[in-house]
């Protein structure tokens, strides 16, 4: 390259060997620095992008030790879920991937459904209990692995974590204000180092409630048994438990959930629409 015409000038000969270093110097300070800042901005625009380089690396696996690149060409997945905790939760859940819009038909033959806003109930005259909470943490339990990339999403690698006396790769994944129902919730993620697959979650619930009281009763999901489905992986074998940081997971179960028949699929337009006979079920404030 004509240094001459890099400079923007014309250099008097006898003054270019002792100059020529001076400038390339001066280029090459001028490149790495915008080098760096299309670096940085670079990373500004992933999703999850609050999260440091360490944290991307750690979502980057576990999004490929799940299949995250094949769920996103998905339009919807459909499975039939039980969940046995306080009380019991059957029925078939119909989850559109790229929206987080949810239908859940129960056994009983109530309908929730999530619009993307509001939480339905059909029939407009049924009893059925913080619908919300149920049409929104089932099915994002069972789609966690491909959640740390959600937008929002901050991840801090913590290095290895034991739980119940096996190590695990663990980070924890926090919201920034404003994301969700409920970003004042966290996770510890728990991934096994062998696969890359995720193996438990700790978490609070603040649904209803304050963090600082949820802080009180944390809890655990464990994910055990898989299916590969279209190139995609995920649990379908849950189990609940208590869970401290100073203990980890301890005592009884508290609850189990099934995942069976899992299959992908394309929704009908009126999925995810209110039912004509519904009543809508809102988030309640802290306390309530």
């Amino acid at each position: 390259m004509d240094n001459r015409w890099a400079a923007g000038i014309l250099w008097p000969e006898r003054h270019m060997t002792e100059d020529r270093g001076h400038f390339e110097h001066r280029c090459l300070t001028a490149y790495c620095r915008i080098l760096i800042s299309w670096v940085v901005a670079s990373l500004l625009l992933l999703p999850g992008c609050s999260s440091p380089p360490g944290a991307q690396t750690f979502v980057a696996e576990v999004g490929r030790a799940h299949g995250l690149e094949a769920w996103r060409a998905k339009k919807a997945l459909r499975a039939d879920l039980l969940i046995e905790s306080r009380s019991r939760l059957e029925g078939e859940l119909l989850l559109e991937v790229n929206t987080g819009r949810v239908r859940m038909a129960l056994r009983d033959g109530t309908l929730l459904i999530f619009d993307g806003q509001n939480a339905w109930v059909s029939p407009a005259s049924s009893t059925f209990q913080r619908a919300r909470f149920h049409v929104l943490t089932w099915p994002y339990f069972l789609a966690a692995p491909m959640k740390l990339h959600d937008p929002g999403t901050k991840l801090a690698v913590l290095g290895p974590r034991e739980l119940r006396g096996t190590s695990y790769q663990a980070a924890r994944l926090t919201f920034q204000s404003g994301v969700g129902d409920t970003p004042d919730d966290w996770y510890l993620v728990y991934v096994d180092p062998r696969n890359h697959r995720l193996h438990a979650l700790a978490y609070i619930v603040t649904y209803g409630q304050g963090a600082e009281e949820a802080a009180k009763d944390p809890h655990a999901i464990t994910y055990d048994d898989s299916v590969t489905v279209d190139g995609v992986t995920l649990s379908t074998t849950w189990t609940l438990w208590h869970w401290s940081e100073d203990k980890g997971i301890h005592g009884d179960p508290i609850g189990k959930g099934k995942v069976a028949n899992l299959e992908f699929v394309v929704p009908s337009p009126d999925a995810f629409s209110k039912p004509e006979d519904a009543h809508v079920d809102a988030l309640p404030t802290a306390g309530k």
